[in-house]
């Protein structure tokens, strides 16, 4: 095992960069799917950067589901996609199960659990 700090300073001296490619910056997200006081994200709205990962966990009995696809929507404008991107859904996520998508196109997009969305559980991941 290394020390990064030391590491870095031995790398510095010979005049080599240890600065971390951006891809390593990635980040993961985690977002619950509650139920009290009533259906919903949480948080509903989250802000990442390109390359960043969006977890979805289901901690409860009641099956959900993480929706990006405006044709299987209630109502058309809970959810949207950036212009080009194809819609996706996580299926059913049952108890204690998780769903995860890593975001690469910037933009807006609105989701929806389909078996929740009349009970306002709906979503948005801004991606810079």
């Amino acid at each position: 095992m290394f020390n990064r700090r030391a590491f870095a300073q031995f790398l510095a001296a010979f005049g080599v960069s240890a600065a971390m490619p951006a891809w390593a910056q990635a980040k993961t997200v985690d977002v619950s799917m509650a139920q009290s006081p009533k259906m919903r994200f949480n948080p509903d709205t989250v802000t990442i950067k390109a390359g960043d990962t969006v977890k979805w966990t289901n901690p409860h009995n009641i099956s959900h589901t993480v929706t990006f696809d405006p044709s299987k929507a209630a109502a058309k404008e809970n959810a949207a996609l950036p212009a080009g991107v194809e819609p996706f859904d996580s299926g059913p996520v049952e108890e204690e199960g998780t769903f995860s998508h890593t975001f690469t196109a910037k933009g807006t997009y609105k989701y929806v659990c389909v078996y929740h969305e009349a009970m306002g559980m709906v979503g948005t991941v801004i991606v810079s």
